[in-house]
């Protein structure tokens, strides 16, 4: 009998995991366990496993929790920052929803001999965010806000700091993004994808995944 993959397939989208389920079950080298995050013992399956795939959230905290797991993310989210966030937390590829079956099956076999496989979009903009000046978090808050709408004052209330304070991060965010204008900087955000779609106004810490 010849040696399987044993491959976790972890996605918060139903509609997808079924789609990479039926992808990756043509692969007569991949044995595919699908896995629901808040099962009892979720993650001390997910650890035996050779592979993970999964969505961006979930793959994430897999990362986070263990360096060793080698993690394959598929989504939609090419934001900047996303992609930037998911390979700083150890994740082995990251690819986006439109990606042929041949170019998850071949990630995949890369990310098993351990190398690394990236969406030529999301190395892109990879290479893109190495090149700039990292905003801190605190600055992220005052973008989003920023992409929002918000006057200067609206921003202060909204954190709870002073207008000095907030006209200090912004031109702060001006400098590193190269922008002579909010309105620039607001095109800037756009073109690179530099807020994931769904960010969340309070902080950018994912949860733990449940242990089980």
């Amino acid at each position: 009998m010849s040696f399987r993959s044993r491959i976790a397939l972890l996605h918060d989208e139903p509609l997808i995991r079924a789609g990479l389920e039926a992808t990756l079950r043509t692969c007569d080298d991949l044995q595919v366990l699908a896995i629901k995050p808040d099962a009892p013992g979720a993650l001390s399956t997910l650890l035996t496993m050779d592979a993970i795939v999964a969505d961006r959230d979930n793959g994430i905290r897999i990362a986070r929790t263990n360096s060793r797991a080698r993690v394959l993310i598929v989504t939609a989210d090419e934001s900047e920052i996303s992609i930037r966030r998911a390979m700083e937390a150890g994740v082995r590829g990251y690819l986006l929803l439109d990606s042929t079956t041949d170019a998850i099956v071949r990630a995949l076999q890369r990310i098993l001999r351990g190398d690394s496989a990236v969406d030529s979009r999301a190395a892109g903009k990879m290479l893109e965010s190495l090149k700039a000046e990292k905003l801190t978090n605190r600055e992220l808050d005052v973008l989003h806000l920023l992409m929002r709408g918000m006057s200067n004052k609206q921003i202060s209330a909204h954190l709870g700091i002073s207008v000095g304070t907030t006209k200090s991060h912004m031109k702060q965010l001006l400098n590193k993004l190269n922008a002579s204008s909010r309105t620039e900087a607001a095109a800037i955000v756009q073109r690179r994808g530099l807020l994931p779609p769904n960010r969340a106004s309070g902080g950018w810490e994912i949860a733990p995944i449940n242990p089980g």
